[in-house]
């Protein structure tokens, strides 16, 4: 169990990091083709999404890179990425693409526990 957290840690910069990246860098043609709700927003809000799903990825893995900071980077990146993750989930129920807010609250769920303190 000591290592389930930071792995959970690693896994979620990989998916937000790297995959707000791709989002970030493709244009949107290609990205409505393949993900149904970049059709319903504006360019500049596809890319602002994608943008704090970087940041707040490389926020899940900065912990191990710095010690002792004032404020806790995973703490607010975990919030930050749960209301994302609860918006998206809002979205995707409002255009009736059900099937992908099962995997919204799986996420806001491997959010929740690497990044809220229980003690």
């Amino acid at each position: 169990m000591t290592y389930l957290q930071p792995s959970i840690q690693v896994i979620l910069f990989l998916i937000f990091a790297i995959g707000g990246g791709i989002r970030f860098f493709q244009p949107i043609d290609v990205l409505a083709k393949r993900m149904r709700w970049v059709s319903y927003f504006s360019p500049g809000i596809v890319r602002s999404i994608a943008l704090v799903e970087v940041i707040c990825g490389v926020g899940f893995i900065l912990p191990f890179f710095l010690t002792g900071p004032s404020f806790s980077i995973l703490l607010y990146s975990g919030c930050l990425l749960i209301a994302t993750m609860v918006g998206a989930a809002i979205t995707h129920f409002v255009i009736g693409d059900y099937k992908q807010i099962f995997l919204n609250v799986c996420l806001i769920g491997l959010i929740y526990y690497a990044a809220i303190p229980l003690d």
